[in-house]
Order: C-alpha cells, then sequence, then structure tokens
C-alpha cells in the first residue's frame, strides 16, 4: 500500500508498505539521492513474509516525495524518518539503513532512541562525506580506487542527454556493487530507468550530499547509543572501505559485526535471501534480548560479534 506522510515541516513523503499492519515494523533507509524503491521487491517481500510490516519510502527530493525550498542538515532526514514512523501510526520500529541511509538511521538513534527498536546499518559509516575528494575527519580511509575514478570520469566528461546519462547511472551501480559478484545488466539497467521516470524536475538530490559533508563525525555521540545493533559490511566496498563497518562495531555499545567477502557497497539482488535473513536474525534477537530484560530474566547468549566472511552471501 502506498500513501504521502506529512512531516512536522509540512513535507509529504512517499511510502509504501508491505505485509500487516499488527506486525511488527521495519523501516528501511535507502541511501542518498535515489528513492526509496531502490530496495529490492523481493526483500521486502520475503521481511513482509517472515511477520514484519515493512515499510520504505522516498526521502525528501527524491522519488514522489517532495521537494525541500532550502538546504537542511542531516538531522532534519532524521526527523523526517522519525515522522515516518509516526506518521503510520508507530510508536518504534526496526530501522534499516543503507550506506548514507545507516548515517539517517544513527542520528535517527540518537535523537529519538524511543522510536528505533534495533538498527540494522548496511554499508555505511560514523564518518562519512558526500564528496568522495574530501577525507573522512577522524583518519578513517576514503573511497578506493574505482569511485574515485568514476568521480574522475564524471568531471571529466559530464553526461549529456538521456541516453548518456542512463549509461552514467549503470556504470555508477557496477562500481557499487564491485568485482565480487556478476552484474546482472539488464536488472541494473532497468533500476536506472526507474529512478530517472521516479524523479522530478528540477533534481535536488544532491542536497542529500551536501548535508553529508556538513556533518560532524558521529563516532563519539555512538559511544552512548543503547540499541541493539548488527553492522553489515563488504570487504569489496568502494565507497567505505571495510574499516568503516568495523569502527561502527567498536564505538556502538554492543554491535556485532557481519562481515561479506564479496559484497561491494551495495548488495545484489539475488543476495535479497540472505540480507533478509541477517535482518530477520537480528530482529527476533533484539526483541527476545529486550523482553528478557524487561521480564528480568536472563537474554539469550550472544555467540560473539562476528562470522565467517561470506557466510550470509553463501
Amino acid at each position: 500500500m502506498e500513501r504521502p506522510i506529512t512531516t512536522r515541516n509540512g513535507l509529504r513523503l512517499w511510502t509504501e508498505e508491505f505485509g500487516r499492519r499488527g506486525d511488527p515494523a521495519v523501516l528501511l533507509v535507502m541511501g542518498a539521492t535515489v528513492p526509496g524503491t531502490v530496495w529490492p521487491d523481493e526483500l521486502c517481500r520475503l521481511l513482509a513474509a517472515e511477520g514484519f510490516r515493512v515499510v520504505r519510502y522516498d526521502h525528501r527530493d527524491t522519488g514522489r516525495s517532495d521537494r525541500s525550498a532550502a538546504a537542511y542538515e542531516m538531522s532534519e532526514l532524521a526527523a523526517d524518518a522519525a515522522d515516518v514512523i509516526t506518521g503510520l501510526g508507530l510508536e518504534a520500529a526496526h530501522v534499516v539503513g543503507q550506506s548514507f541511509g545507516g548515517v539517517v538511521a544513527q542520528l535517527l538513534a540518537l535523537r529519538a532512541p524511543e522510536r528505533v527498536r534495533s538498527l540494522v546499518l548496511l554499508s555505511s559509516s560514523p564518518d562519512a562525506n558526500g564528496d568522495v575528494r574530501l577525507p573522512p575527519a577522524g583518519g578513517l580511509p576514503g573511497p578506493r580506487a574505482p569511485m574515485l575514478e568514476r568521480a574522475a570520469r564524471l568531471a571529466e566528461a559530464p553526461p549529456r542527454g538521456p541516453r548518456e546519462e542512463l549509461a552514467a547511472a549503470v556504470d555508477g551501480w557496477r562500481v557499487l556493487v564491485g568485482p565480487g559478484v556478476p552484474f546482472d545488466e539488464r536488472y541494473w539497467s532497468d533500476l536506472a530507468r526507474r529512478v530517472r521516470d521516479r524523479a522530478r524536475q528540477p533534481d535536488t538530490s544532491w542536497r542529500h550530499l551536501a548535508a553529508l559533508d556538513r556533518m560532524p563525525p558521529l563516532t563519539g555521540p555512538l559511544a552512548g547509543l543503547d540499541v541493539p545493533t548488527l553492522v553489515v559490511h563488504g570487504e569489496l566496498d568502494p565507497v567505505f572501505p571495510p574499516e568503516h563497518g568495523e569502527e561502527l562495531h567498536r564505538v556502538i555499545p554492543g554491535a556485532r559485526l557481519w562481515r561479506l567477502a564479496r559484497m561491494g557497497h551495495i548488495f545484489p539482488p539475488h543476495w535479497s535471501p540472505a540480507i533478509g535473513a541477517l535482518i530477520t536474525e537480528h530482529v527476533r534477537r533484539s526483541t527476545l534480548t529486550r523482553t528478557a530484560c524487561e521480564g528480568d530474566r536472563d537474554a539469550p547468549p550472544d555467540d560473539g560479534p562476528d562470522r565467517p566472511s561470506g557466510t550470509a552471501a553463501a
């Protein structure tokens, strides 16, 4: 079901739900400059089949959501996420953030912890920049060569016309998927077309990246976070090398880390069952742990933060 949610600032954000209303809610927060429909349909349906009310939405300045009249900060995007939760009549949700969406999720958990039951941070970072040429302030490594080379190509020869823009978008997805898995040209070309057709003009999604560049590192504040957190990070990530996921794991109290040997920055659609299983296991674990704590019973044993690389994609 699709419907708009109006934020506290009067913006209308497009949302779509899968599953039953009475089930525990999982909010999917997508990365920068693209709509929520980049989350694979298969992942949404799989999570709904596991008994979750799944919500994906378009950030402001993307897809069918409103365009903002002026620049904004990352904290306002986190407030948007909170407004989606309450606008759907929910008290809180399990929040899954991809890349930039993971930064939004971190800020949401820091500023409105009562709205977040658990966190899953996919390919994210506590110290991120929208401009790949800017080094992280805290000393984490910057983007790898494939991402820097793509930025150089775009700067040297910006795409002209719809055909070149589409080709550039597919090239971008190829870089983000990385060399560890086969690239499904048909799927990503179709996705690029759908993203283009969904966008309103003029394109103001660049405001996401500008807001990210203005945000200071979250490393310090995250040390006080009290939300069950799973960090999932690809070892071939060209945007945020694995040290970014390791830093999230280090600074967030009790966070668990799952490394994926063949994953780049974004998972290929055929990995939806594996990613869905990770999300499902974490949500159920966090729910059991919270219930046990509230009932003054012993929580289930923790089998450790790390899992073998690539297990989830096997």
